[in-house]
């Protein structure tokens, strides 16, 4: 596995590899549509559902950490090779994302989001149904995407939310 360079926020850190992970992978690898290939890491508590007609496929060298909640609905949820996915992210719909990805912890990918190859969704950032997060972009923590992102991009958070704005007195 090549080494995977992160920036700040969407640092994840793999589950480590024991008996009690290999017992999780053999018991989420008996479960109906759900399919994980080789040296596939999965960490506490994870939640894997699947809706009827849909599927979840996590492809080899790929990481779900502690808590991690997968949901597939209307379609396939696919993670690519080597993607990390952080502790207690969730994923739900016909999401795909990409080889060597990073979804930071607590980030949420929704609907029909599409996250390319290298794409850094970093923690607490949330992807919503019909965004193309382009290869190797990065998105910042706390920020909300709905549409196409360009490869490469960085997305900031942000900050200035009309709710919190100061109402005259």
């Amino acid at each position: 596995m090549r080494a995977m360079e992160t920036v700040g926020a969407d640092a994840v850190v793999p589950p480590r590899a024991t008996w009690r992970g290999r017992l999780r992978l053999w018991r989420a690898r008996r479960r109906p549509r759900v399919q994980l290939e080789s040296g596939v890491r999965i960490g506490r508590d994870v939640l894997l559902r699947v809706a009827p007609g849909a599927r979840i496929v996590v492809r080899a060298g790929a990481a779900l950490g502690d808590g991690a909640r997968l949901e597939a609905r209307g379609g396939e949820l696919r993670i690519g090779a080597d993607a990390a996915i952080g502790a207690h992210a969730s994923l739900s719909g016909a999401v795909v994302v990409g080889r060597e990805c990073v979804v930071g912890d607590w980030a949420r990918v929704e609907g029909d989001a599409h996250l390319e190859d290298r794409a850094r969704l970093a923690a607490h950032a949330v992807a919503l149904s019909g965004a193309r997060v382009g290869a190797g972009a990065v998105v910042a923590s706390y920020a909300v995407v709905g549409g196409t992102i360009t490869p490469g991009a960085v997305v900031p958070a942000t900050l200035d939310h009309p709710q919190k704005r100061a109402r005259p007195l």
